[in-house]
């Protein structure tokens, strides 16, 4: 199984601000019972791949039930990036294994990034962690991840079975699948359970021994 293009998913993968992002979200919702809070930490962590308008609107919609129209989404994420932009720029939520993988490979392989993160908000991110060169492209929401992957696509005129998207959640596996692309599991153990139920699919312990031109190790039972 030889790789000619990764996308990466960026927060849990060369990123993890998933804890600060949760810290944001239960300012953000303020006084809200004990309940509701821990039923939007469990959707918080289980759901990457997901925009944070998507994860505002899920939390008043389903767990509230008092559903919010657009612009009162629109404002809550604008007051969200206010709440976690101080803490969110440091060098020290980067991911220094799979940074170091980046920095050895992007010159042999087109990388790109597609998130959920806010796409303005991660480009001044990615320059402030001084990595945008590693990557061809940087693409965050809107639009929603799987259009993302789609557009890259199209754009480049690549080949769907010689790319790879490596991520850390089971919406970035739909958004591989959806696209006709393999997928890689990585820092979720939770996603080694689609290896047996789901084709090019595999999961990454280390990136240490991880070789993009021979990753049949790394798909069980494809």
């Amino acid at each position: 199984m030889d790789f000619k293009v990764v996308v990466w998913d960026f927060d849990g993968v060369i990123f993890d601000s998933m804890h600060l992002k949760c810290a944001g979200y239960q300012r953000l919702f303020g006084d809200v019972s004990a309940q509701a809070w821990q039923a939007f930490e469990q959707y918080h962590y289980s759901s990457g791949g997901i925009s944070r308008g998507e994860k505002i609107d899920y939390f008043y919609r389903h767990i509230l039930g008092t559903p919010l129209d657009a612009h009162q989404v629109d404002a809550l994420v604008l007051e969200f990036g206010k709440i976690i932009a101080k803490e969110l720029f440091s060098k020290s939520h980067l991911n220094t294994e799979v940074l170091g993988f980046i920095q050895a490979h992007y010159q042999y392989y087109p990388f790109h990034v597609a998130s959920a993160a806010l796409h303005t908000e991660l480009q001044l991110l990615c320059e402030f962690l001084e990595i945008t060169p590693y990557f061809k492209s940087i693409e965050g929401s809107p639009p929603a991840k799987v259009k993302v992957v789609a557009r890259l696509i199209k754009q480049h005129a690549y080949v769907p079975e010689q790319m790879v998207l490596i991520g850390d959640s089971h919406n970035d596996y739909l958004c591989a699948r959806e696209n006709g692309i393999a997928f890689l599991g990585y820092n979720n153990p939770a996603l080694k359970t689609l290896i047996k139920s789901a084709e090019r699919v595999g999961y990454l312990e280390s990136f240490k021994a991880f070789n993009l031109q021979d990753c049949a190790a790394f798909f069980a039972n494809q």
